[in-house]
């Protein structure tokens, strides 16, 4: 695992170190049309006095993109990856250098409120030193309307609070999420998932961040290490966030700190490196972070679902395809995985069991989102 420099002691009052409070980065991919405006949402923050140091993580895109972002937005540190190295890498990248106490994650695909990063920060230094994160509340950009029965099927999301049909005149504002949860089967949720947002009002306590925006405190990275780069995308955050639980630290969320999230726009949810990346890191952090019996649960389900649709031929063939592939995967990474097994185990300050009685119950409402003839269900 990775892992960065000791949290910088703070500067005594008055003294000007020029070294920044607080870090935000961003990684993006062939996101020409989407970085410029989650760029102008940072440049735009109410600091509160803080120090802030934008870094923006290019994985070597072929769009233009990081040139736009040079050529557009010189008051940026930009970091050109000569390879994709997905979220995971692309963060690593400038968490590695990492001179502030805190650093904000932000999708490349996400609009910050103008005190996102000011209220994530002031928020942190206020709290317990065991507290290593604080998820942001990541609503979905535009409205909803209830749905009519004359809607068509495809049009319509279900969420705990009703059915929804996208609709610029619609009065509605729906989470995308307030922290990622983890249910006792091991299938990780947003948690209030297309909830109404005038009517979520969670826990503070969630079991995980959300990486599309978040603070993390930097001694808690110096910890534990950083994304596990080998996840290239998805899970990752939630393998930090276990990785942070079984070393005694908590995660909350920040129900003030606010932004605007145009959903699995940069990854396209349900493409074929969504569902890939997605049933195999689900394996590999369950190998890595949960009790031996969650995680045996988990791959024996795995492997005996990718038996029976095969037989069944009850997917399209190409799904079926990426499910052993997957798996083929998941049993190349799982030697390594073991290692980093033992390694958080020596590392641990609680239990593997303790940090379970966090799993939410199967059954909470999950929807989809196909507004736009997008992808189905949570990241």
């Amino acid at each position: 695992m990775s892992h960065v420099p000791a949290d910088p002691a703070r500067p005594a009052p008055g003294e000007d170190t020029g070294r920044p409070d607080v870090t935000v980065v961003t990684v993006t991919y062939e996101a020409a049309d989407l970085v410029g405006e989650c760029l102008a949402s940072l440049a735009a923050q109410r600091l509160d006095g803080l120090r802030m140091r934008v870094v923006v993580v290019d994985n070597a895109s072929t769009d233009g993109t990081a040139d736009l972002v040079a050529r557009d937005h010189p008051e940026v540190a930009l970091v050109r990856s000569p390879v994709n190295t997905g979220f995971a890498g692309g963060n690593n990248l400038a968490l590695r250098a990492l001179a502030s106490p805190y650093v904000v994650l932000l999708n490349n695909d996400a609009v910050a409120d103008p005190d996102l990063v000011a209220t994530l920060v002031r928020r942190l230094e206020a709290a317990d030193p065991q507290v290593a994160a604080l998820s942001a509340t990541l609503l979905l950009q535009g409205r909803f309307r209830p749905a009519r029965p004359d809607d068509p099927a495809d049009r319509r999301v279900d969420g705990p609070d009703g059915s929804w049909v996208a609709d610029p005149a619609g009065g509605t504002t729906l989470v995308n999420s307030t922290g990622n949860e983890i249910r006792v089967d091991g299938y990780g949720v947003d948690r209030g998932w297309l909830a109404d947002a005038a009517r979520h009002d969670p826990p503070r306590e969630v079991f995980g961040f959300c990486g599309a925006a978040v603070a993390l405190r930097a001694s808690a990275l110096a910890d534990v290490g950083l994304f596990d780069e080998d996840f290239f995308l998805y899970y990752e955050d939630s393998d930090l966030s276990w990785r942070l639980r079984l070393a005694g630290y908590r995660v909350e969320h920040c129900p003030e700190a606010v932004a605007h999230h145009r959903h699995a726009a940069s990854s396209g949810e349900g493409s074929a490196v969504h569902r890939f990346h997605d049933q195999r890191n689900r394996l590999l952090m369950l190998l890595k972070c949960a009790t031996p019996p969650l995680a045996a649960r988990a791959w024996a389900r795995a492997v005996l679902t990718a038996a029976s649709v095969t037989v069944r031929r009850s997917q399209p063939r190409d799904h079926v395809v990426l499910r052993w592939r997957a798996l083929a995967s998941a049993v190349r990474l799982a030697p390594r995985m073991v290692r980093r097994r033992r390694e958080i185990g020596r590392r641990a300050r609680t239990t593997r069991a303790a940090v379970e009685r966090l799993l939410v119950p199967v059954g909470a409402p999950t929807g989809s989102y196909r507004a736009d003839g997008g992808g189905t269900g949570p990241a």
